[in-house]
């Protein structure tokens, strides 16, 4: 970053949340100061994905955040409280037990490309944790190369909990919106690579990739039930078009 160079700002114009116990996608609008729901059918394709770490600290009544990272196995988290000073860093499989007795959750964060019925589109940021996070890796869909609705939610129980989980469901990718895609994609990756550039205290650690599936109390791993892997196991030569 310089006079002639600014730093260049994250190019997603929504960053978008799940609540499973409304069973409803939302962001927060900064003009409007409110939450405003984005309404089922959702069509996005993935540009790239991140890991991250969120949640709530009852202690200090506050969120908790982190930087975002592409590899919890050799990249360092640095997670913070927003109020009362409490941190940890390190490797995820070194602090996670912290991260949890924090109140953080590990938090899949997604880069994509927001398709609209009327072919328009726009970069945005969806976050899943918790029952979302499962659903995403159970999805068995190549976001990459594939346009993926969020046609549905199914509802599940834990104990007395009864939240609702998206399920995820393959469309083809026309080479129009693929193209689109690569376009923002190269935006993206310009910011993200000053993004990690700009981070402090950056350790490149020696480990190979650490497993980063962690049970958080909401969902345990595995329990995503068959209606959901079912209907996420389209192949390529399955997907339907997209419906506009």
């Amino acid at each position: 970053m310089s006079k002639s160079n600014p730093k260049i700002e994250n190019p997603c114009t929504k960053f978008i949340d799940f609540k499973s116990d409304k069973g409803k996608f939302f962001f927060y609008d900064k003009e409007k100061e409110e939450q405003i729901e984005i309404p089922l059918p959702i069509y996005f394709t993935v540009l790239d994905e991140l890991a991250t770490i969120s949640g709530y600290n009852k202690k200090n009544d506050c969120g908790i955040y982190s930087n975002e990272v592409h590899s919890t196995g050799t990249e360092v988290l640095r997670v913070k409280t927003f109020k009362g000073g409490e941190s940890v860093i390190g490797l995820y499989k070194d602090i996670k037990d912290n991260i949890k007795a924090m109140g953080g959750k590990y938090t899949k964060s997604v880069y994509a490309l927001l398709i609209y019925p009327d072919k328009t589109t726009e970069l945005v940021n969806f976050k899943f944790k918790g029952a979302s996070f499962s659903a995403w890796l159970e999805k068995k869909i190549n976001g990459l190369n594939s346009v993926i609705g969020i046609i549905s939610l199914t509802e599940e129980t834990n104990g007395a909990t009864t939240y609702q989980v998206p399920v995820f469901q393959a469309f083809k990718l026309s080479p129009e919106l693929d193209a689109r895609a690569i376009a923002a994609d190269e935006i993206l990756q310009a910011y993200l690579k000053e993004y990690k550039a700009m981070q402090p205290e950056k350790e490149i650690a020696k480990a190979e990739a650490a497993e980063v599936i962690e049970s958080n109390g909401e969902w345990q791993k595995g329990a995503v039930k068959e209606a959901i892997v079912s209907a996420s196991k389209a192949k390529e030569t399955e997907m339907d078009n997209l419906p506009f």
